[in-house]
């Protein structure tokens, strides 16, 4: 028990820091497009968050949505990072669930 409430409190972590990473990610790319906009530099600041949210969420499926910022004008003016973790966060809290419950089937089916 111990253990998953340490899992929760991890996970709570782990997706606070990614949701504020892609919320600031996100930001900066839409405030500071001018900058962003040129590409080597909007590149180099792309693969670093890409780098980041992936060490947090270890979400293949979210790299991929992410690899979206690479489109010039698409990725320039939507919300990827940020709809990319909630989606990612969504997708973990089902999974956590599943396990509850899967744990509370197997408790009671032993007693």
């Amino acid at each position: 028990m111990k253990k998953r409430i340490h899992e929760q409190r991890f996970f709570k972590i782990r997706a606070a820091l990614a949701l504020g990473i892609s919320i600031l990610a996100d930001l900066l790319d839409y405030l500071a497009a001018p900058i962003f906009g040129m590409p080597i530099i909007g590149d180099i600041f792309d693969f670093i968050v890409l780098g980041l949210l992936y060490s947090i969420t270890k979400s293949k499926v979210s790299v991929i949505m992410n690899l979206t910022e690479f489109i010039p004008i698409l990725g320039d003016f939507l919300p990827v990072y940020t709809v990319s973790t909630l989606i990612w966060i969504i997708r973990q809290q089902k999974e956590s669930k599943l396990i509850f419950l899967k744990n509370v089937v197997s408790f009671f089916k032993n007693t």
